[in-house]
């Protein structure tokens, strides 16, 4: 979180821009009145044009001489003045090198202007993307994702419906009379968390983490069949690495493959599980999801 309000600030903060400096071939300012410095030398004049009166500017061997005029700050400086320091509420201070030699009884223009600052290496990239494929292995079935991915760093939703399904189960009562007759098939829903250790226009490597809910539930094979048995559910851990090809700038193809692990199952998916690998490897075990990512 405090990654994120850091990088919302950086988008909304300010510069200080010197949008021109340059010698005034017209103006007297600094030769019909001039200044001089503890050397005996004639001062440079700087006019630094503002539009406002909340710039602090400090050259960095002093000023001789300060006039404030209404959209100007005249100054005197010795001629061998090579920075200045520049400060505004709301921005970032700016060091300027003068990109002139300074000579004496010389006016010289400085515009100073407040913008917003411009995006940064360092800076926030976020996109949203959406995702459609198909989940190979485990809970074999169509998938749809949706997530953000913040400067690398990827948050993620998916689901996935299951279309392979267990093969048919009875469940007897102490009579041996059939109680419940199903086949099951599951559901997930899932949240990961990814970071790009390599990402190019081209290429990309992401693990990720994240939790998943499977929720199993059973076709009725009988009349008779009891409710009791119908649906069960389980809560998975998984480490993953998706692998991404770029198709253009806005799409890739992307190959997941994962390992979950169980952390919680309902009794009758303990049940079913210790007894079914498929119903087993919903729970626990290898997956593989491919599919096509559309960022915007």
């Amino acid at each position: 979180m405090a990654f994120l309000l850091n990088g919302l600030m950086q988008l909304h903060a300010q510069d200080i821009k010197v949008t021109k400096f340059e010698r005034n071939f017209t103006s007297l300012i600094a030769s019909m009145d001039p200044v001089y410095d503890n050397a005996g030398e004639a001062c440079a004049v700087i006019r630094f044009l503002v539009r406002d009166e909340g710039f602090e500017i400090e050259p960095n061997l002093g000023v001789l001489k300060r006039e404030n005029r209404i959209g100007e700050v005249r100054m005197w400086v010795p001629v061998s003045t090579k920075r200045i320091i520049m400060r505004h509420q709301g921005a970032m201070p700016l060091s300027y090198e003068i990109p002139v030699t300074l000579e004496s009884k010389v006016t010289y223009d400085a515009v100073l202007e407040i913008t917003k600052a411009e995006t940064s290496a360092n800076a926030p990239n976020v996109k949203f993307f959406v995702g459609a494929g198909y989940n190979i292995m485990s809970i074999s079935g169509p998938s749809l994702a949706a997530g953000l991915d913040f400067s690398h760093h990827i948050v993620e939703l998916g689901f996935i419906y299951g279309v392979n399904k267990t093969d048919d189960w009875y469940f007897y009562n102490s009579n041996g009379e059939v109680l419940a007759a199903y086949n099951y098939n599951a559901i997930r829903l899932s949240l990961r968390y990814g970071y790009d250790i390599m990402a190019s226009d081209a290429f990309s490597i992401t693990p990720q983490v994240g939790f998943a809910y499977n929720s199993i539930s059973g076709d009725a094979g009988s009349n008779t069949s009891s409710s009791t048995y119908q649906s069960a559910s389980s809560m998975s851990a998984f480490g993953a690495v998706r692998l991404a090809l770029a198709l253009g700038k806005n799409f890739r193809l992307q190959i997941t493959p994962e390992y979950d692990f169980g952390l919680s199952k309902s009794d009758l998916c303990k049940l079913v599980s210790d007894n079914d690998d498929t119903f087993k490897s919903w729970t626990d075990g290898f997956n593989l999801n491919v599919g096509l990512m559309i960022y915007f």
